[in-house]
């Protein structure tokens, strides 16, 4: 569970405590049965500071569906949170184990989430120039399978990764091992 753009110390406290509450519902626990996994959870609870991104998704270091050596990589505009959810079609991108561009495809971004004022978030509408264009450059595509070969020297293969570029700067959010198919 994600909760973004907490403002305040008690809604931090707040936050912490429904993440680690999440892990104990019944989809949780029968996620965990499925994969074999003890059904007593250990929760770890991540705060970060809140970046207000351009374009954000996520990227997978291996074909989630078939397994192939590529990067699948989804994105849209503003908070990755859109794509996660499904909210909007983004942006589909392959690229080879090299870097190579397999493939991409414009996704329909009519919207974006952003951070609201007073705290979680807002839907806003894309400009109409903006809901078919592409959303990563070849340079950013590059970055982000450079992302993936650093995170895969660490962590291993197999990683779904969630990432997002605010004025020019690419950050890794989340690297978790592949655990389904999406």
């Amino acid at each position: 569970m994600t909760i973004l753009n907490v403002r305040s110390d008690d809604q931090v406290v707040e936050a912490v405590l429904k993440v680690r509450e999440s892990a104990h519902t019944e989809s949780a626990r029968a996620y965990r049965r499925t994969l074999g996994l003890d059904e007593a959870p250990r929760v770890g609870v991540v705060v970060q500071r809140m970046i207000e991104p351009d374009c954000a998704g996520v990227m997978f270091t291996k074909n989630p569906l078939n397994g192939s050596d590529e990067r699948v990589i989804e994105a849209s505009w503003g908070l990755g949170e859109s794509v996660v959810a499904g909210l909007v079609v983004p942006d589909n991108y392959a690229l080879d184990a090299h870097g190579g561009l397999l493939r991409r495809t414009a996704g329909d971004k009519d919207l974006a989430l952003r951070s609201a004022p007073e705290g979680g978030t807002i839907e806003e509408a894309v400009p109409d120039e903006l809901v078919n264009s592409f959303c990563l450059t070849d340079e950013m595509l590059a970055r982000l399978h450079d992302l993936a070969v650093r995170c895969e020297s660490f962590f291993g293969k197999g990683l779904d990764l969630e990432w997002a570029f605010a004025d020019g700067t690419l950050y890794l959010l989340q690297c978790r091992a592949i655990t389904r198919n999406r």
